[in-house]
């Protein structure tokens, strides 16, 4: 790990929430290689990291004698991990990057005094938080109502809607099979048949860079 100054967040950092610009100033830059833990599961947290680079993973992870994972959501540039450290309860989830990350990390005490004071931050957090609650619920509904297809569906048309701002060009999915498996609670060996199938229908294109683009409208069902 590395640590520099803070500088401006950019922009499109801030997502046009002019209080994250403020709760950054409170904070130091920190650089994070891959596969980097930032958070873990059940730990008490003391600081919050506001993700100016990089992509990471939220995850939980289950209790038995046979832990499994899922994939709750992935984060990037905007995103402001390690709320539940406002409320000095356990972390319900871990977070690890999936590439090099920087982010501006402030320690809970200067949160707390920020948003004293600050009605605008406080708004900000709440949108945040609540933009969090609609993806774990997604995630939690498409995971207990719905069989492999739909919810690897779903995952593809997500990445199809959310636009990187690039001309209007959909973000890809810089996914490996097993990425996809774990964000969906299935088997790598599940994935892989039906990215198969849908490929080869014409479905989707694996591209040289091994990302996939939607090309068509998916089936109701497979």
């Amino acid at each position: 790990m590395q640590t520099s100054s803070l500088e401006p967040l950019p922009p499109s950092v801030c997502h046009n929430m002019p209080g994250l610009q403020m709760l950054a100033r409170q904070g130091q830059v920190r650089h994070y290689r891959k596969h980097t833990l930032l958070i873990q599961q059940g730990d008490t947290g003391h600081q919050l990291y506001l993700v100016t680079a990089g992509r990471l993973r939220e995850f939980a992870v289950s209790s038995d004698s046979r832990p499994r994972e899922i994939t709750l959501s992935l984060m990037g540039a905007g995103q402001l991990v390690g709320v539940s450290a406002l409320d000095g309860g356990p972390h319900c989830a871990s977070v690890v990057t999936l590439s090099p990350v920087s982010c501006c990390v402030i320690s809970r005490e200067s949160a707390l005094a920020v948003l004293q004071q600050s009605p605008a931050l406080a708004m900000d957090l709440l949108k945040l938080a609540l933009q969090r609650v609609r993806t774990a619920t997604e995630t939690t509904r498409l995971a207990l109502f719905s069989d492999a297809y739909s919810r690897l569906s779903a995952l593809l048309q997500r990445a199809e809607q959310d636009m990187d701002g690039l001309q209007g060009q959909p973000r890809r999915l810089p996914m490996t099979h097993a990425q996809m498996a774990q964000q969906i609670g299935c088997s790598r060996e599940m994935v892989s048949r039906i990215m198969k199938e849908l490929i080869t229908g014409g479905y989707v294109v694996r591209e040289p860079d091994k990302v996939y683009r939607v090309r068509k409208r998916l089936p109701e069902r497979w």
